[in-house]
């Protein structure tokens, strides 16, 4: 029923995955221009407001209050472009790690040395948005995606919002829908029936190969230990912050992190960078699956019983 639903969609040909660097979802201007988007199927639109960008700016900024900050998880999720996973050990002092990935990790995350509203962005211990100043980042990096970096958040500036409009269902995320569904339907990543007659991989390349520079394709002889692992993080990095993640882990009964990682980054003397994968502990217990029943709702109907743990 599920592939079925999201495959209705698909074939009726109404909405387009436009490669990243043309899509309104990924521009500069997101959350303003979302609207033009051809994959949007349905969105919130709010009003005039640059609260977002103030919540979610760097601590530098005016008015910025670092709010939602990507985790270093998050990034080691995005591939590099030749289609490898990402590697911490093959990184050597020096290099830069975030050359040569995924072309959506910069649209979605700002990183140290990226260049942001005319100002550099310095996630670096002692830097003006890295660890030492009060309210600075936690994980070494900042929000990128759906910022409008031509919002004027300036104290002189009055107002000077612009419209946002938040994406709930658009054209990729079925496509994931899809492919996840058909995968658990008929047992195999690479395999169709006369119904569905289009793989699960199939699925997930066309939101893969509409990428500035196109990311290759998850071969239909993949084994399932291995798709399910690929789907998981192309599902991650494809609707970062679009709200899914959170209900993904818990639908799956993958939950159970005990940590979450972030990046510490020093500034060598000759101007470079060092940077050290670190981790923050986290508390899980499975009753974190379920929310608790209300007590109101309790003692509305004695029949109802509590969610296990609660």
């Amino acid at each position: 029923a599920a592939a079925d639903a999201a495959y209705a969609i698909i074939k009726e040909n109404w909405y387009s995955l436009p490669k990243t660097n043309v899509d309104p979802l990924y521009d500069k201007n997101g959350g303003n221009d979302v609207l033009k988007s051809p994959q949007l199927i349905f969105e919130r639109r709010n009003g005039e407001s640059f609260d977002f960008e103030a919540n979610n700016l760097p601590i530098s900024y005016e008015k910025g209050k670092t709010g939602n900050v990507p985790t270093q998880n998050l990034v080691d999720a995005f591939q590099m472009t030749n289609g490898k996973d990402f590697d911490w050990e093959q990184i050597t002092p020096g290099q830069n790690p975030y050359e040569g990935r995924d072309p959506r990790f910069y649209k979605t995350v700002l990183c140290n040395g990226d260049t942001w509203m005319n100002s550099t962005i310095q996630s670096y211990e002692g830097g003006k948005d890295g660890a030492g100043t009060t309210g600075a980042t936690t994980t070494g990096y900042y929000l990128k995606k759906y910022l409008d970096a031509s919002t004027d958040i300036s104290a002189e500036s009055g107002s000077g919002g612009k419209r946002h409009n938040w994406v709930i269902f658009r054209l990729g995320e079925f496509y994931l829908n899809y492919a996840e569904a058909i995968y658990r339907y008929l047992g195999a990543a690479g395999a169709t029936d006369n119904e569905f007659r289009m793989s699960a991989c199939a699925a997930i390349n066309k939101v893969r190969q509409r990428s500035d520079v196109q990311m290759p394709d998850f071969p239909d002889n993949i084994s399932n230990t291995e798709f399910w692992e690929r789907y998981k993080k192309e599902r991650m990095v494809e609707l970062a912050f679009e709200q899914h993640r959170f209900w993904d882990v818990r639908r799956w009964k993958e939950g159970g992190f005990t940590k979450i990682g972030r990046m510490q980054i020093t500034q060598k003397e000759d101007g470079n960078f060092l940077y050290e994968r670190t981790n923050k502990s986290l508390v899980w217990d499975d009753k974190m699956y379920f929310f608790p029943i209300p007590a109101s709702e309790m003692r509305k109907n004695p029949n109802l019983s509590q969610n296990p743990g609660w």
